[in-house]
């Protein structure tokens, strides 16, 4: 299967491209704030998105940050054994790779350095309302006074499902709001409450918001999941940026033919970013329809069945290479592919369980809210079409931020005949806001940044 859209995807999504404009003084509007005293204030927790984390073996090395000259090839049986998650047997089988942190720079080694500024410029940004952990006190040139403990990373394996993600953020706020009250019973002598807000950028939202929903239930397999909000007695604030509620056609390229990193960078196969559960949970619910055949018939992309009658991915017959090198005990063919079409089944179904989690309704109960900073400025394909010669091409351009539509982020559930009337989501929105930047340059947008600040620390 061919596709007429391009894979490589993955610089838009990491670095983005620079706002321009003037932007305002955050440090003369916010540093009073930054000096403030930290006891009543909310600690935030960063989420960063897809390919967002560092990723790391066991012995350190970095697997995912660091491209080029001395790095891991990941276009090599090595790379690829150490980025693919394991495939075959039951349950969610760990490796060998944990994360590292939000990715701040991506380095790539080609004689020389290149750095693409990740994440660091969202966590520069914080750091003028005084929003910094230790590891970032030298940021820019704000005064922060003596705080530098309200600010963390919750780095994760964006590998795996947002499922297991939200039970393992639920672990790392357990473990940071022990920290946040000892520190402020070590200044003030007084041990009180920890809420924390939490800004989290593309899938980071998705394990955000599940996390508020569920806490660290596991996904169910069959039938619908009732929120509980047992995540809300820890978050007050919950801000989602370019997050995709509704899905994103935008990953489907990267699961039927890889991400190309860049032209001198080796590629990632098909099959490799076909083990990722993530992946998968990012397509577009069902029944959205999404992807449609050349009658305007609509394909189930969350079944089996298209993905055998076309080949896609995992079940690429041109794949077996790489599925050589993911499964080296293998020595047939057919058994090979046989462990990749059960894997992919068991993505799918996954898929459709989280769609389903998701997708439930409620409201939070008082006292926390959920904020969203959506694009609209970019043109952002909403389906994808398979022609008369089976080719799969991006159709019904509409606004967005160059990967999330607008109305994806806003989880907007309006059809066609209902355009112009008030806005119907399940998400229970406590406001919109709207940035004129891609996908990855919301993050650092002055706008965006400056109207985060306040929310976190101004707004009555």
């Amino acid at each position: 299967m061919k596709l007429r859209i391009t894979a490589c995807l993955v610089f838009p999504l990491v670095f983005g491209c620079a706002p321009s404009g003037r932007s305002p003084d955050l440090g003369a509007i916010y540093s009073a704030a930054a000096k403030a005293d930290h006891s009543e204030r909310n600690p935030i927790i960063v989420i960063p998105g897809l390919l967002g984390s560092k990723l790391v073996d066991g012995n350190g090395r970095t697997v995912w940050g660091e491209f080029g000259a001395g790095a891991v090839d990941l276009g090599k049986a090595e790379g690829r054994n150490l980025l693919a998650l394991p495939m075959g047997g039951s349950g969610w089988p760990q490796d060998g790779l944990r994360p590292d942190g939000a990715l701040e720079k991506v380095k790539v080694s080609l004689g020389l350095d290149f750095k693409f500024e990740a994440y660091s410029g969202m966590l520069r940004a914080f750091g003028a309302g005084g929003y910094l952990d230790s590891a970032h006190s030298q940021l820019g040139d704000v005064d922060y006074g003596p705080g530098h403990f309200t600010c963390f990373q919750f780095g994760y394996d964006w590998r795996r499902s947002c499922a297991e993600n939200a039970r393992l953020l639920g672990c790392f706020i357990e473990e940071k709001r022990k920290y946040v009250q000892d520190e402020r019973f070590r200044r003030s002598g007084k041990r009180s409450e920890v809420k924390f807000d939490i800004v989290a950028h593309s899938m980071g939202g998705l394990v955000g918001r599940y996390y508020l929903m569920y806490g660290g239930r596991a996904l169910a397999e069959e039938g619908r999941m009732i929120p509980g909000w047992e995540g809300a007695k820890h978050v007050e604030k919950l801000i989602m940026v370019g997050t995709p509620n509704d899905g994103s056609i935008y990953p489907l390229p990267q699961l039927l033919e890889g991400y190309k990193l860049a032209p001198f960078l080796p590629k990632i196969d098909a099959a490799v970013v076909g083990t990722m559960p993530s992946m998968y949970e990012l397509l577009p619910p069902a029944g959205l329809n999404a992807v449609i055949d050349k009658n305007s018939k609509p394909v189930p992309i969350l079944e089996s069945e298209p993905w055998e009658w076309c080949g896609w991915g995992l079940v690429d017959p041109e794949q077996d290479s790489v599925l050589i090198d993911l499964l080296p005990g293998v020595d047939s063919r057919a058994e090979r592919s046989a462990i990749a079409r059960r894997h992919l089944s068991k993505m799918l179904a996954n898929a459709r369980a989280f769609h389903r989690a998701i997708g439930a309704g409620g409201k939070p109960p008082a006292g926390t809210e959920i904020h969203a900073f959506a694009g609209d400025s970019e043109s952002t394909a909403s389906r994808a079409q398979l022609d008369a010669k089976g080719v799969l091409q991006l159709i019904d351009y509409v606004p967005g931020d160059g990967v999330v539509t607008r109305k994806s982020m806003l989880g907007d559930k309006r059809d066609a005949t209902q355009a112009g009337q008030r806005l119907r989501s399940s998400i229970p929105w406590s406001d919109v806001n709207f940035v004129s930047s891609d996908h990855k340059g919301m993050t650092r947008d002055p706008a965006f940044v400056d109207n985060v600040l306040h929310l976190l620390l101004e707004r009555p």
